[in-house]
């Protein structure tokens, strides 16, 4: 099997995982439903999208990581996060109902990776319409890279001073 990471980035990016629920938290603390879905000005995201975002995308990228450890190289059907989302009504949900959900999805996902061989991290899919082929690794990373650049987002733009 290539090797495809390295043990420390392994680390960083479930620590990258670990952390963004908690960052989430810190930049909303003590803010009020009709805050946190008001944005910040014309155009940019609330944080209920932004959340919904987040959500939706850990879960499209999580089944992939899910299929990858349960089948074979698996044929998978690409399907893209912000579709997931429109489609699931997500960014018509609360902030609560929308964490909630992610938090729970997020501390399954770990369970799952912490428990992982390193030869697992390199199981792979393939998906229609995609000529690349992902690897559990790839999606965590990509995961992991997306919240942190929407927990900076958060920090940015929202967090308490």
């Amino acid at each position: 099997m290539v090797k495809i990471a390295t043990e420390a980035q392994i680390t960083t990016h479930l620590q990258t995982l670990t952390e963004a629920p908690q960052c989430i938290l810190d930049c909303t603390a003590e803010m009020d439903e009709l805050q946190l879905k008001t944005a910040p000005a014309p155009g940019e995201w609330s944080i209920v999208e932004i959340v919904a975002h987040v959500r939706g995308s850990a879960e499209v990228w999580s089944n992939s990581i899910y299929a990858m450890l349960s089948q074979e190289k698996p044929q998978l059907t690409y399907i893209h996060p912000r579709t997931w989302v429109k489609k699931q009504g997500y960014p018509k949900l609360s902030f609560a109902e929308n964490f909630q959900a992610y938090k729970v999805e997020r501390d399954n996902l770990l369970h799952t990776l912490r428990g992982l061989s390193f030869e697992d991290w390199g199981r792979s899919a393939t998906f229609t319409g995609k000529v690349n082929t992902f690897t559990v690794f790839g999606e965590t990373m990509r995961m992991a890279l997306h919240e942190a650049d929407h927990c900076q987002q958060l920090q940015k733009t929202f967090k308490q001073s």
